[in-house]
C-alpha cells in the first residue's frame, strides 16, 4: 500500500478497531510504509480476512435463507448451484482426489467390471465419476444429480479430460422429480449413492429405497454411505445422522437385504452399506 490520507488511516484504524471477533488495533505505518498490526501482520492480509469473513456471514444468511422459504430439495439444489459456481470441487465435499478415487477402488474391490453398468446417484461435478468413466466400457455410467450446477460442469468436465467418447450419461433431476425418473427402462449391475443419505431426510431416503429395486438387475447391489450414531437427527441446515436400524427396517420393508460394511475407510467417518434383492 502506498499512500494513504491521514484521514482513511483514522477511519481504517477506528474500524479494525470495533468490528467484532477480530478487535484488531492497526498501526499504520508511514505513508510509504508498510502497514502492520501489532503482531507483524500485513494490514492488506487483514482487511483480506475480514472480507472473508464478511462473505462467509451473508453466505451463512443466504443459505440459511433458502431452507427457510423453499422445500429442503429446492434450497439444497440451490445451495449447491451457489457452492459449484465458487469451487466445483469443494461443492461436493471436498477432498477431491482422495475421495473420488476411494470411491472407484471401492467398487472395483467389491466386483464392478468393465462391462458393469453403474448409476452414480448424486454424482456432483464428477468427482467419482471421472474414474468411473474412464474405467467403464462405452456408456456405461450415468450420473444424475439436482444441482443443475453441477450437471453443467461435469459435462466440462467431461470435455476437458478427453471422457466424451466413452459415452457417459449424465441427467439433470429437477428437485421434486421421482428418485429413479429420466432412466426409462436402463437396469444397473451397481448403483451407488456417495455422501447422499448424508444429506436427505428420512422420508426422501425411503422414496430412494421404495423406487431402487426399479433399476437394479437381479443380481445387482446398491452401495451407499450415511453418517452413523445411535438416533437419528438434522445436525446442520443440509446434514443428517442415522442409526443403522433405519435402513435395516426399510430394507426389510421393500424386500432387501442390508449390510453395513466394515471395509470401507471413509476419511470422515462415514459408513458404508449395501442393498441386495432378497
Amino acid at each position: 500500500m502506498t499512500t494513504i490520507s491521514s484521514v482513511w488511516r483514522r477511519s481504517l484504524r477506528v474500524w479494525l478497531t470495533v468490528i467484532p471477533p477480530f478487535r484488531l488495533r492497526v498501526h499504520l505505518a508511514a505513508p510509504h510504509g508498510r502497514a502492520k498490526t501489532r503482531e507483524g501482520i500485513n494490514l492488506t492480509e487483514t482487511v483480506s480476512a475480514l472480507v472473508t469473513f464478511y462473505h462467509k456471514t451473508l453466505n451463512r444468511d443466504f443459505y440459511s435463507q433458502l431452507y427457510e422459504t423453499r422445500p429442503y430439495l429446492e434450497a439444497y439444489a440451490a445451495h449447491t448451484d451457489h457452492r459449484v459456481l465458487k469451487e466445483p470441487h469443494a461443492a461436493v465435499g471436498g477432498k477431491w482426489e482422495a475421495l473420488g478415487r476411494l470411491q472407484f477402488d471401492y467398487l472395483v474391490t467389491n466386483g464392478l467390471k468393465p462391462d458393469s453398468k453403474l448409476l452414480d446417484l448424486g454424482c456432483g461435478t464428477l468427482r467419482g465419476g471421472r474414474h468411473f468413466i474412464r474405467y467403464l466400457n462405452t456408456g456405461n455410467y450415468t450420473g444424475t444429480d439436482i444441482s443443475f450446477r453441477a450437471i453443467d460442469y461435469a459435462h466440462r468436465l467431461v470435455r476437458e479430460e478427453n471422457l466424451a467418447a466413452r459415452g457417459p450419461r449424465l441427467i439433470y433431476r429437477r428437485p421434486g422429480d421421482a428418485f429413479f425418473a429420466d432412466l426409462d427402462d436402463a437396469r444397473f449391475d451397481f448403483i451407488l449413492a456417495h455422501s447422499v443419505f448424508t444429506h436427505l431426510p428420512p422420508e426422501l431416503v425411503e422414496e430412494c429405497f421404495a423406487g431402487v429395486g426399479r433399476v437394479m438387475r437381479p443380481s445387482g447391489v446398491f452401495f451407499f454411505t450415511f453418517q452413523h450414531e445411535a438416533e437419528h437427527r438434522r445436525k446442520d441446515l443440509k446434514g443428517f445422522t442415522y442409526p443403522s436400524r433405519l435402513f435395516a427396517d426399510l430394507a426389510e420393508r421393500y424386500n432387501f437385504l442390508f449390510e453395513t460394511r466394515n471395509d470401507y475407510n471413509h476419511p470422515r467417518s462415514q459408513t458404508m452399506a449395501s442393498l441386495r434383492r432378497r
